[in-house]
């Protein structure tokens, strides 16, 4: 039966692939509701035990519903908001930028998606560096000429400005994201104003339509204090036009079902920024919005969770980067990059073809001996079996994962 409702959809939709990170979570619960315990390290979110939300920020939601802030908010967002998030990228980020610049959505998939419509038609090129978040979902449902252009360590899994000025012809839309997902790793401020200086010559040769920079960094306030996070128009002011900054609450304030984001780009462009969202109906809760707003004007507080967060965050991670060193100094297959960034740390499991074919079978050994839940590097359309995984730390607890990490090194000493 289910063959025959394929057959009625736009093919679009019937070869749209699910998750694969939504796949392994969704057998993890399957095993906790068998009875056994996993120390799931697989989906980007924050357990509330581990990780809540800003204090009071609910008190603030719930007295906007008391206020009856129930209607549509304006498409562009509520404007004390925009006003907020643009005094918030001028102190921290240096950006020059105003009320005109913020376009507030639900998340920040609805301006990730809109900016490839608005900048890429079907069948024009897009370019994106492997390993990617999501980048292959958006590319299908957009059917752009998509070009997958893949990194490794030795850049830290970010593009060279090589790479980048060997596809800057004919494409009209660059994604870059940092601290990156999955990797955990942030691009080279050196290496982001070259990239930004070829976008800038190469829309100096263009008569027609530039290439545009979408520049996702939602984890930016999750750069750990020895890495700075760099942003293109500061490094580059001549790049400003050409930058579409995609921001949201979920990451930095431990919020994912809140669903506040926003885009920040030229106000030439934000209107039409704005037109698409509110005809895909991607407005945030006006609550939320006012609470987020709130929250982004109490400076002290704010800059307090902060530091909180980034300490609860690091401590996970050197967890997890101490243990694995530990191991690997014993002589044991594995290995890490120090985390930099966000909430993940990409480790390698030195196995492919010593007893392993490929990182599923690492993945199911790993998850069935040890009991720990990992992704492999192929959930970010990474297509060699590499035997590089992501480790996400926001639900575990610290002896959580000092645990896990017992029990994968007592399965790597045996073998078995």
């Amino acid at each position: 039966m289910f063959p025959e409702y394929l057959s009625l959809m736009n093919p679009i939709a019937s070869s749209m692939d699910r998750s694969q990170i939504l796949q392994i979570v969704a057998e993890v619960r399957g095993l906790e509701r068998q009875g056994v315990t996993i120390c799931n390290l697989t989906i980007g979110d924050f357990a509330p035990a581990e990780f809540s939300i800003p204090e009071g920020f609910s008190e603030q939601v719930r007295r906007s519903y008391v206020r009856n802030e129930t209607n549509y908010p304006p498409s562009s967002g509520v404007q004390e908001l925009r006003e907020s998030i643009a005094r918030l990228y001028q102190r921290e980020l240096h950006i020059d930028c105003d009320a005109s610049w913020v376009c507030v959505a639900s998340g920040a998939r609805p301006p990730i998606y809109a900016t490839w419509r608005m900048f890429v038609g079907h069948g024009e090129k897009s370019v994106s560096f492997l390993p990617a978040w999501n980048i292959g979902y958006y590319a299908h449902l957009n059917q752009s000429n998509h070009h997958f252009l893949s990194t490794t360590q030795e850049s830290n899994f970010h593009p060279t400005v090589e790479q980048v000025q060997s596809i800057l012809p004919e494409t009209q839309l660059i994604i870059l994201n940092t601290p990156l997902n999955p990797t955990g790793t942030m691009i080279a401020e050196d290496v982001l104003r070259g990239i930004c200086e070829a976008i800038v010559e190469e829309n100096k040769r263009r008569k027609t339509r530039p290439v545009m920079m979408m520049f996702d960094h939602v984890y930016w306030m999750l750069s750990h204090d020895s890495y700075k996070h760099a942003v293109p128009s500061v490094l580059v002011p001549e790049v400003a036009p050409f930058v579409i900054y995609i921001d949201a609450l979920s990451k930095n304030f431990t919020g994912t079902g809140l669903r506040v984001g926003w885009s920040v780009l030229h106000p030439s462009i934000q209107p039409k920024m704005a037109t698409y969202l509110a005809h895909m109906g991607a407005w945030a809760s006006r609550p939320e919005q006012h609470a987020t707003a709130w929250l982004l004007q109490e400076e002290s507080r704010y800059l307090q969770y902060r530091i909180d967060l980034r300490r609860g965050v690091k401590e996970r991670l050197d967890t997890l980067y101490n243990a694995i060193s530990k191991m690997q100094k014993k002589g044991l297959p594995i290995s890490a990059i120090p985390p930099q960034g966000a909430i993940y740390l990409s480790v390698r499991f030195d196995l492919i073809g010593k007893g392993f074919q490929s990182n599923e079978e690492i993945r199911i050994w790993i998850l069935q001996k040890a009991r720990v839940a990992i992704v492999p590097f192929q959930a970010f359309d990474m297509p060699e079996d590499s035997g590089w995984f992501r480790l996400s730390v926001g639900t575990s607890s610290v002896p959580e994962l000092q645990a896990a990490m017992g029990r994968i090194e007592i399965l790597l000493t045996k073998g078995e």
